[in-house]
């Protein structure tokens, strides 16, 4: 099943909005940790799926370079969230496509995310590519998670901008 616009709207939201399935879906809960770096960011669009008014799905995407870089046409992903009970209906690959449509209107070249090892697959059937081996999260012990790599069309990708 995909994305039924009847069903769903899709909004820019203020980042207080999309803390609480952040929280849920992806921090078990521990709210303390839902606030990212770069959530308060002019650039950094944070994007909400409601279903009527209940958010069910959120992505957020700020301008953030590679460890040891300096470009600023780098941009992260995080915080792509959604409801158990709606996955698989494509929310969130929407999610993901209209905050790499984000990126590239802001004139990006690179997209990347940490993803954990159940969303690799996820992130590979929209063209993101493991960068390097899987590693584990001082906060997150329990978790494999990978560093993957979207170069936008047009974009240089990791390596020329490092």
């Amino acid at each position: 099943m995909s994305y039924d616009p009847t069903l769903f709207s899709v909004r820019s939201v203020a980042a207080e909005r999309v803390y609480p399935l952040r929280s849920a879906v992806l921090l078990d809960g521990h709210s303390e940790s839902c606030r990212f770096h770069g959530d308060d960011e002019a650039s950094t669009l944070h994007l909400a799926v409601y279903q009527n008014e209940r958010i069910v799905a959120v992505s957020t995407i700020c301008r953030e370079a590679l460890r040891g870089a300096t470009s600023d046409t780098q941009w992260r992903l995080r915080g792509v969230a959604v409801e158990s009970e709606w996955r698989g209906h494509g929310l969130g690959r929407l999610l993901v496509n209209m905050c790499l449509d984000h990126v590239q209107k802001e004139g990006g070249q690179l997209a990347w995310c940490t993803a954990r090892e159940s969303a690799r697959t996820f992130y590979e059937s929209l063209e993101f590519v493991a960068s390097a081996p899987p590693f584990t999260l001082p906060s997150r012990g329990d978790a494999r998670f990978y560093e993957m790599h979207h170069v936008m069309p047009g974009g240089h990708g990791a390596r020329a901008t490092l």
